[in-house]
């Protein structure tokens, strides 16, 4: 049956059904009146004929429209019916490409008499399913860009808080840092957007990851020769230096995962690369559960947990030094003249000198576990800023993330469809 002849049966029929060869099926059905009251609105998407033709929608040949209208409104357009399908953009993308076939039923789920299977190509005038798949493109381009605004928003904080560690005397890899920083943004702004800024994504994160190496191999390095000495000015220092050393690896983390996030998002706006969104949407997920920057809180620990073991050892074997040296003390010898005098006397130095090491070692402790809360609410308040995990919750739905569009079929071969606002 051809278009024309089953939309002279438009009255009957109550659903299309478009299915493929490798097992997509794609379900429209006919809007009732009862449901055409509803206040919700839609845009029309404008599609160039040639883009149809050819399967493979790009972002420059999608144009939607400024107003919305309502279910009423569009179905006073629609004199051959109005059908609405419920899909996303994974499952969509089976239908860019291939034969196709469609069949018709009624209200009662028979097949409409003579309707039967029409085998129909890449022509958008019978395949409903290349303009549907070009409107759900449309919806995924405005996730992308809704997301990629909110990414941004988020970004811009890490300069505040890279430019504060420029104290430390690491200028050049917290430039780089900045510097891809600032690259990601203008990126994740453009209107259009074209596979040279899919270069760039994939250059600023390897920047990010290779500082994230350089400095999760430094504190691995420093965890294994970590001997704080029995002085609280250099042990401050050391502290802060692991510290500081956790931070940009942390940040570097962060902006690798960033830098996925608008690779995503970029992608998005391009349109026609949903096999490629899926398989990054799911790499993400996989990042972001590995990552130093969601397991910040273990790898803190894991670094104290080495100084307090340690701190804790030295505090037992400085303990049995001061007890013995009151053993001593204690210990009577019988001596002429005044050797006892002079025994007692550097034992009690000996006595006063273990318990000033024993004070600084418990000192020392205090300082471990100062620094451990300090850095850990510090941690999870730059966590909270961000707001990153969220994102990326979002973002790794959104290929699986269904949505109704309306489909207007037509006798003069234009084709209609509808996305929600």
């Amino acid at each position: 049956m051809s278009e024309d002849e089953m939309l002279n049966n438009s009255n009957e029929i109550n659903e299309i059904v478009v299915s493929n060869l490798i097992g997509g099926e794609l379900s429209l059905e006919k809007v009732t009146d009862d449901k055409l009251e509803a206040d919700k609105k839609y845009k029309e998407i404008f599609v160039s004929d040639l883009s149809l033709m050819m399967g493979n929608v790009s972002q420059t040949a999608l144009q939607v429209a400024n107003q919305g209208m309502t279910l009423a409104q569009i179905a006073k357009q629609a004199p051959n019916g109005l059908f609405t399908a419920t899909s996303n953009p994974a499952n969509m993308s089976k239908f860019a490409n291939g034969t196709t076939s469609t069949m018709v039923r009624d209200a009662s789920g028979s097949l409409v008499e003579h309707a039967g299977f029409a085998d129909v190509g890449l022509s958008a005038s019978v395949n409903p399913a290349i303009i549907l798949s070009a409107g759900m493109q449309v919806m995924s381009a405005v996730s992308g860009t809704y997301y990629l605004h909110e990414i941004n928003a988020q970004i811009k904080g890490m300069d505040a808080k890279l430019e504060k560690l420029l104290n430390f005397h690491h200028d050049t890899n917290i430039g780089r840092l900045i510097a891809a920083r600032k690259g990601l943004s203008e990126i994740a702004n453009r209107e259009f957007v074209d596979t040279t800024d899919l270069f760039a994504i994939r250059n600023y994160k390897t920047n990010a990851d290779e500082i994230h190496e350089e400095y999760t191999y430094r504190l691995k390095r420093d965890e294994s020769k970590l001997n704080l000495e029995i002085n609280s000015k250099v042990e401050e220092e050391k502290l802060r230096d692991i510290n500081f050393t956790m931070t940009i690896a942390f940040e570097a983390s962060k902006l690798s995962l960033f830098a996925e996030l608008i690779e995503i998002g970029t992608r998005m706006k391009i349109g026609g690369q949903i096999e490629n969104i899926v398989g990054l949407t799911r790499q993400l997920k996989q990042n972001y559960t590995k990552s130093f920057y969601h397991n910040i809180d273990l790898e803190v620990e894991k670094v104290y947990s080495m100084l307090q073991q340690r701190s804790s050892n030295e505090l037992v074997d400085k303990k049995k030094k001061y007890e013995k040296s009151l053993e001593k003390l204690t210990d009577v010898h019988i001596h002429n003249g005044w050797g006892i005098l002079a025994e007692f006397g550097i034992n009690t130095i000996v006595a006063v000198k273990s318990k000033s090491d024993v004070n600084k070692v418990k000192e020392k402790v205090v300082l471990e576990n100062n620094n451990l809360r300090t850095v850990k609410k510090g941690m999870k308040q730059n966590k909270e800023s961000d707001g990153i995990d969220k994102i990326i919750d979002k973002v790794v739905e959104l290929p699986y993330k269904e949505a109704k569009i309306l489909y207007v079929p037509s006798k003069n071969n234009k084709q209609r469809v509808f996305v929600p606002i």
